[in-house]
């Protein structure tokens, strides 16, 4: 590849094969509308095209990749190549898998962007980085894992090391598939509150719900001398729900 690594798009590129063909293996099946992002130097991609997806969707924000990227899969009609931030792009179509091995600096970001589309796919194959992907896997609730767990079940695969990667990042990674539910937690119509709520609560979290919720009239429904983290999710909904209603 004739592209040369820029910081400013985190990027570390994966070069173990064994994880590759992993990663590669947690596809479910073939025919796939599966859109990857951040394909960087193609070596995950590669992996992909053995899926014989129907269409395979690449997103690149890097000038150089993406001149490289359209050289090498110029012959696969059912490649489409786009060049684009993935945080500013309108995604309208349907994908029943996104895989990617997530820029560090924004992965936050995009999970919640892939979490709330109108058409979120059924699965999610996500590199993150290690401590990252703990949180959104923690039994306590976090600001993160609160709001996708909503919309996903999610599941640790396995940690990749530092090792695989060149160049060599500060810390090592683990991957995370996220299989839809049959049913959303909270409905469409109540995203943006629900968001608004489990903000202000999480940006007190060492205070008690009673404490940070006195103005509503709770107490008989709820304990509310546990600490936001401390509840289930079903609960934290339904506390959500009563004072929205």
């Amino acid at each position: 590849m004739s592209s040369f690594l820029k910081k400013k798009f985190g990027q570390n590129f994966l070069i173990d094969e064994n994880i590759l063909n992993k990663i590669k293996d947690l596809i479910p099946k073939e025919k796939l509308d599966i859109l990857e992002i951040g394909p960087g130097n193609g070596k995950l991609t590669d992996k992909v095209i053995t899926k014989r997806p129907r269409l395979l969707t690449l997103v690149e924000i890097d000038d150089d990749l993406i001149k490289d990227l359209n050289l090498k899969y110029s012959i696969y009609k059912n490649i489409k190549i786009i060049k684009s931030d993935i945080l500013k792009l309108n995604l309208d179509r349907k994908y029943n898998l996104v895989i990617s091995n997530l820029p560090y600096n924004i992965s936050s970001q995009i999970l919640v962007k892939l979490t709330l589309l109108d058409n979120n796919p059924k699965f999610l194959i996500l590199m993150f980085q290690k401590e990252f992907a703990l949180r959104v896997l923690d039994k306590k609730l976090n600001s993160i894992n609160s709001l996708v767990k909503c919309f996903y079940k999610i599941n640790l695969n396995f940690h990749v090391s530092r090792n695989c990667y060149r160049p060599i990042p500060k810390v090592d990674s683990s991957i995370l598939t996220f299989k839809k539910l049959t049913k959303n937690l909270i409905d469409k119509n109540e995203v943006n509150n629900f968001i608004l709520f489990k903000r202000k609560l999480f940006s007190q979290k060492r205070k008690s719900l009673k404490n940070i919720l006195k103005k509503y009239n709770l107490n008989e429904k709820f304990n509310l001398d546990l600490r936001v983290e401390n509840l289930d999710l079903n609960e934290l909904i339904k506390i959500f729900r009563a004072i929205n209603l």
